[in-house]
């Protein structure tokens, strides 16, 4: 099987599928308060479409050993085409939840096995973190086109064409993944029914990488979180353009879809000549914390949200595919288990952060203390990135871990 011909097909699928995610995502909170009404809709449903989206797939972790990952992959693009097709024609609340829930499993499904597949068909670190990297590229791409399409196709009197459109999206993306990629490929089997297993916290405890990479990959994900929590409140509240707004949010997106590959090509470098992914995350994790620096010293607002928003995506050209290429490395048996504790890392850290981005900056933002919250973020996560970086492994053993790809 050609790399190039996996990666392209896995690619159209991200596309595709995340085109679909990215156009119902910002009208999903208008649509539902037109199609149910009352103001408890909306927050609801944002919550449950995102708390589903990244950890229902976990629940049926126990089973997913048992069908193939294109079967399973594709079957989940059908859940998340029948989901959102459906929901302009209830008007009923409950039924909208559902549908929601039915939406985000499916796409919970799909991408934690996408992962999973790209651990399991290529066997080296480099390797894989080039397939992660186009796939980000693919992903931020539907993020950049996502929203303008929701524009054109969005009618508050008729949802119809747009809803349409996405379950059409997500049924390309399973159609993608009919040629070109190992049908007959399963996910390794857990160790236990859990999806993290007890003996995979016992040996988080006594293997020092793993612990590494999940306090890393948690800690990034926290910052990560305040781009659409307190970034977003911030720009919308300080920045008088509506298109100046748009393109402070819309930036990262669009800086990954142009310099991700240059990114990429210097990171498969680094590893190639040994840098452990682990420090790469370093790296993207100092960026990170950088960027709320350049927030919090006081500069005119525009000049610092574009620093920002550059750093910013810097990181997570260096960060996001690298967190998936480091927890494909670790000595975890079982892939499905190893991104299953991605997933519960990364969406812990991103729901802590979007919490307190949504809360405590806005209480200390109310009280005149908005730069507080910025420099308080990074001086925390700068605390602990020194802490992890002074426990880092040496440039010898850091990329020592791989896995062949399965029979």
């Amino acid at each position: 099987m050609s790399h190039r011909s996996f990666t392209a097909r896995l690619s159209a699928d991200h596309l595709a599928g995340n085109l679909g995610q990215y156009m119902i995502l910002p009208v999903l909170g208008v649509f539902l308060a037109a199609q149910v009404g009352g103001e408890w809709i909306v927050g609801a449903g944002l919550f449950l479409y995102s708390a589903s989206a990244g950890v229902s797939a976990l629940l049926v972790n126990r089973w997913l050993p048992r069908f193939g990952i294109v079967g399973s992959m594709t079957g989940s693009t059908v859940l998340s085409a029948l989901g959102f097709g459906l929901m302009p024609y209830s008007h009923d609340a409950a039924v909208q939840m559902l549908l929601i829930l039915l939406s985000g499993f499916g796409g919970s499904v799909h991408f934690l096995l996408s992962r999973v597949l790209v651990a399991e068909v290529v066997p080296d670190a480099v390797g894989r973190h080039r397939v992660y990297s186009v796939l980000q590229i693919a992903v931020n791409l539907a993020a950049a086109l996502g929203p303008f399409l929701a524009g054109l196709l969005y009618s508050s009197a008729d949802p119809r064409m747009l809803l349409t459109a996405v379950a059409g999206c997500y049924l390309l993306a399973g159609l993608s993944l009919q040629s070109g990629i190992p049908r007959d490929l399963r996910p390794t089997a857990t160790s236990s029914r859990w999806p993290v297993s007890r003996d995979l916290l016992r040996l988080a405890r006594e293997d020092p990488a793993i612990r590494r990479t999940v306090a890393i990959c948690v800690l990034g994900a926290f910052v990560y979180g305040q781009l659409y929590s307190a970034f977003a409140l911030f720009v919308a509240r300080d920045v008088g353009s509506v298109l100046v707004r748009a393109a402070l949010i819309a930036a990262p997106a669009l800086a990954i879809v142009v310099f991700q590959t240059a990114v990429t090509a210097a990171t498969g470098k680094l590893l190639a000549r040994g840098t452990g992914p682990f420090t790469l995350l370093l790296y993207g994790a100092v960026l990170f914390s950088a960027s709320m620096v350049v927030l919090g010293v006081g500069l005119p607002v525009v000049l610092g949200a574009a620093l920002a928003v550059a750093l910013f995506s810097t990181a997570e050209m260096l960060f996001t595919p690298m967190v998936s290429t480091a927890f494909a490395g670790l000595p975890i048996t079982s892939t499905l288990e190893a991104f299953n504790l991605r997933q519960v890392s990364w969406t812990a850290g991103e729901a802590i952060g979007s919490l307190a981005g949504g809360t405590l900056f806005l209480a200390l933002d109310r009280a005149g203390l908005g730069h507080t919250y910025w420099l308080g973020v990074a001086l925390g996560t700068g605390a602990l990135l020194h802490v992890l970086a002074r426990r880092a492994p040496g440039r010898a053993t850091a990329v020592a871990a791989t896995r062949e790809p399965a029979a």
